[in-house]
């Protein structure tokens, strides 16, 4: 019989988080695979920034990356080796319109259900991604911590879904267009005059261009007001900036923000290259839940 707080959580590689959470052991990635000019490689969550920096410094030199996903069977290769020595699951995945790791999460659950019975085995789409799904990592390792048991740790966190409110800029849309996201028109038009895209993952888990801003710095003040007037961040919670190879303007960022609330608890990361894969080097994001 599994314990109440006999469980395991899981995480997608396309999720970015403290990864002291990985060392301790409270966290375990799911790894993600992606191609680097037709070579294929995975990404465990484990890596170096060193590692991920190489990648996006191979986008800045015109070299090819888009992801590619796991087979169903390693899923549920994964998840048999914990359901079997009778620990739960809670498997928190990036937004499942942006992925395909929620479904293959889903199919791995019944496959366990089927071979083990009524498993404690739960399956939480962030509709979200990056630093997004990272405040819901921390939030279940609390809740864990604090003694939740699986069953409500997992209906606690899956209030936050569709609630993080995730804003970023990319450098082009070029990653984008290439990747199915945006159109190619739109793609020439913001490269040739300099534009920052403005997005979003809105409250459904899909990504939308809300706006445009030219220049890195007038971009970081837009993510800024985009943070102030939708709330802020709900206290207690963290805020999630990350970026992929641009220290300099989440450092920018960082300062924009905590002007207005000197006393948050504002993290940088690191932008997972499965994330980057599609976005490109030089972007910048802003996560936070306020608690609508």
């Amino acid at each position: 019989m599994m314990l109440n707080n006999n469980y395991k959580i899981f995480v997608d590689a396309g999720a970015d988080f403290d990864k002291n959470f990985i060392e301790s052991g409270e966290v375990e990635v799911i790894p993600m695979g992606y191609t680097l000019n037709g070579k294929v490689f995975e990404w465990t969550g484990t890596e170096t920034d060193s590692a991920a920096k190489k990648i996006y410094d191979s986008q800045r030199n015109g070299e090819l990356t888009e992801t590619i996903s796991l087979k169903q069977e390693d899923y549920n290769q994964k998840f048999e080796n914990i359901v079997r020595h009778g620990l739960g699951v809670l498997y928190i995945s990036i937004s499942s319109v942006l992925s395909q790791s929620n479904h293959y999460a889903k199919e791995a659950k019944r496959a366990m259900m089927s071979k083990y019975g009524n498993v404690p085995f739960y399956v939480v789409d962030s509709m979200s991604a990056t630093g997004g799904t990272g405040i819901m990592i921390e939030r279940a390792v609390s809740n864990k911590q604090r003694g939740y048991s699986l069953e409500q740790n997992a209906k606690d966190i899956s209030k936050l879904s569709g609630h993080i409110k995730s804003w970023f800029y990319v450098n082009d849309l070029e990653y984008l267009r290439r990747n199915g996201k945006t159109s190619a028109s739109k793609s020439f038009f913001g490269t040739l005059l300099g534009v920052k895209p403005i997005l979003e993952i809105s409250s459904d888990g899909q990504l939308r261009q809300i706006n445009k801003s030219f220049g890195t710095k007038r971009a970081c003040e837009v993510l800024r007001d985009l943070y102030l007037n939708n709330g802020g961040a709900m206290d207690g919670t963290s805020v999630y900036i990350t970026h992929s190879d641009d220290p300099q303007n989440a450092v920018l960022l960082r300062e924009l923000v905590r002007k207005e609330n000197p006393s948050l608890n504002i993290k940088i990361q690191l932008l997972s290259p499965i994330i980057g894969a599609h976005t490109g080097p030089n972007v910048i994001t802003i996560h936070h839940y306020n608690g609508a």
